[in-house]
């Protein structure tokens, strides 16, 4: 899963979003620092002393706080110093404004933690600037620190998953063992039966009453190796309902990880691989619900698919008709799990993009297989269609990239039409792979 900055990450700087404390004992400063910044938009909190400001920037949690050194009662040191020992305050910015020029004096601000200093008289042009520039550096920083929480999550989340995943890859290692132990064995009981049918064969003169013993035998060995083989069927099966319901645990997963998110751009990335892992479980469920281990029939498969697209697309306010007409084609596992994947895709990017500005539409799905045994499958839409300057080629969308991956992978060929809607037609063959039985 790809790793997406989300909207929050982006959200830019905005000056009319904060507000900020002044704190002076002099109305007539007070009175052209806050006319002169807020007609910038900004929201002014005024104090006059240290005491009050220290109360004020607790309950407020200013943005950032203009602050005066030689003030009545505690001074603009020993304000910055209690703001800076206090867990709420620690982090606002803190300018101070002041007569004193000296450098000791700009130093011994800086060490009881302000971030500048600008001098007396007051210059609003050069506050507006200063304030800018921190409050930019403070955005950025809550970005970072954001931006830095959420790709722990997302590594932890992928431990999570690798683990998982090493455990079912482990298991399948085991049961792949087995089953080579049982081929080596079955291989040593077909060497034995050779050896043996040889031996009765020589003495077939000798004994009628022998060779009876050796067909019988024979018999029972046959028995042995068609329950086997039933056996085998029976493993196969296993295996398909196994991977099918370790695709579905994981879906299970992402849909319970989602739940604990907020961001919408997150969520519809869990529910995008949520859908995709479905369409790759349909398959196998098929598989194991079949008498036939080595195909399915795609015009099933994708009535089946339909349905649970909808099922996750359902809007209340939308009338999306969609009609499919297909042949029954069947194809085998690899075949079948790409094309679902490149249905699954197409499907659900017309149901969110294609019918935004209207309430009603269509969506058509053909298949057929030509008189060379090429398949082609059509997807369309009379939906808003697509920018001028889109390029299906160069697009950066996860899901048509996937789309062009499993095109390459099927080595077939897609063409797409904009002019009415949006049209993929896609023609492929059924990839040529070893039987498994």
């Amino acid at each position: 899963m790809d790793f997406t900055t989300n909207s929050e990450f982006n959200a830019p700087f905005n000056l009319k979003d904060h507000n900020i404390l002044i704190v002076d004992d002099n109305p007539t400063n007070l009175s052209v620092i806050v006319d002169y910044l807020e007609d910038y938009g900004l929201t002014i909190l005024v104090s006059q002393d240290g005491e009050s400001s220290l109360k004020r920037a607790k309950y407020a949690k200013p943005s950032i706080i203009l602050l005066d050194i030689l003030m009545p009662g505690i001074d603009g040191y020993e304000t910055c110093r209690r703001l800076k020992n206090e867990s709420e305050t620690k982090d606002i910015p803190i300018i101070f404004m002041t007569a004193l020029s000296s450098t000791e004096d700009k130093i011994k601000g800086f060490e009881v933690g302000a971030v500048d200093c600008v001098t007396k008289p007051i210059q609003p042009e050069e506050v507006l600037a200063r304030i800018k520039l921190h409050l930019r550096l403070r955005h950025m920083s809550h970005v970072q620190i954001k931006q830095n929480d959420a790709l722990i999550a997302e590594i932890e989340h992928r431990k999570i998953i690798q683990k998982k995943l090493s455990l079912i890859n482990h298991r399948l290692k085991q049961e792949a063992s087995n089953r080579i132990k049982a081929q080596q064995a079955l291989k040593k009981l077909n060497e034995d039966l050779e050896s043996r049918v040889k031996e009765r064969t020589v003495l077939l003169a000798k004994s009628n009453q022998q060779l009876k013993q050796e067909v019988l035998e024979h018999q029972q060995t046959e028995i042995k190796l068609k329950n086997s083989l039933v056996e085998k069927e029976v493993l196969l099966k296993e295996i398909y309902h196994r991977v099918k319901n370790n695709l579905l645990v994981v879906a299970s997963l992402l849909e319970m990880q989602a739940s604990y998110i907020d961001e919408p751009e997150i969520i519809k990335m869990f529910k995008n691989s949520q859908e995709r892992i479905y369409s790759m479980a349909l398959v196998h469920e098929q598989l194991y619900r079949s008498d036939n281990l080595q195909e399915i029939d795609l015009s099933i498969y994708i009535k089946d698919l339909l349905a649970k697209i909808s099922d996750s697309h359902v809007n209340q306010n939308k009338s999306i008709n969609i009609e499919v007409n297909t042949e029954s084609i069947n194809l085998n596992i690899e075949t079948a799990h790409s094309c679902g994947l490149i249905i699954n895709e197409l499907i659900t990017n017309a149901l969110e993009h294609a019918f935004v500005d209207r309430e009603k539409g269509n969506v058509w799905i053909n298949l057929l297989r030509t008189d060379n045994a090429e398949i082609i499958l059509t997807i369309k839409d009379d939906g808003m269609g697509v920018p001028k300057d889109f390029d299906f080629n160069k697009t950066d969308s996860l899901g048509l990239r996937l789309v062009r991956i499993l095109t390459r992978q099927l080595e077939g060929d897609i063409e797409v039409d904009f002019s009415q809607g949006t049209s993929f037609q896609l023609t492929f063959s059924e990839l040529d792979y070893c039987e498994r039985l």
